[in-house]
């Protein structure tokens, strides 16, 4: 039942054309999350294979409560959330965490370390908020439920971007020029110092 649920959820799926397929295997790497630095580690390398461009460091969202996403990311003019669960996080802490970063992000998706995350009694809450739900299990990344675009509130927007700036700081990027050109450079341009 769960498999046939999986597969449908998947084949209802439509992402861009690199994405269209998140089954997709991390080779080389082993599937141990009792490190979180690892585990993140291995989403960002994941993230950065599919065009991503991913922040070094956790960054910083205006929030009172939940302030640091795990992973953010850019792909072409959208910013990304990645907040990473392992087996003994809270799914419902989670949720929250999502709710909070959804301000500052086009798109938010929370990546569980678990077999059966479609089993949490959360799930639909995530579906229902629009966030995106990745499993990440000993065969890589696996999209459960895509995440759906929002709009941003422009202030906290604003200081995500200021982070992605100051990641490029030491670049051949010129500041005054808006984020999303910073990364339509020519091949072979210098991207700065990650």
């Amino acid at each position: 039942m769960h498999s046939q649920r999986l597969q449908e959820v998947e084949s209802a799926i439509t992402y861009p054309k690199r994405l269209q397929s998140i089954r997709f295997a991390v080779t080389g790497m082993r599937n141990d999350h009792s490190n979180y630095q690892s585990a993140r580690k291995q989403l960002i390398l994941f993230l950065q294979s599919e065009g991503f461009k991913v922040h070094p460091k956790e960054v910083y969202c205006p929030n009172q409560e939940h302030c640091w996403v795990d992973v953010a990311a850019l792909k072409d003019e959208d910013f990304w959330a990645f907040e990473y669960k392992s087996r003994n996080d809270s799914i419902k802490r989670g949720l929250a965490q999502c709710r909070s970063y959804s301000n500052a992000f086009n798109y938010v998706v929370i990546v569980v370390n678990r077999n059966r995350a479609t089993s949490s009694p959360y799930f639909s809450n995530f579906k229902r908020d629009g966030f995106g739900v990745w499993s990440h299990t000993v065969t890589g990344f696996h999209l459960l439920l895509k995440p759906e675009r929002r709009t941003v509130v422009t202030g906290s927007r604003a200081v995500v971007e200021r982070q992605f700036r100051h990641m490029l700081r030491h670049g051949r990027q010129n500041l005054d020029r808006k984020i999303s050109e910073w990364f339509q450079l020519s091949p072979g341009a210098s991207y700065g110092s990650l």
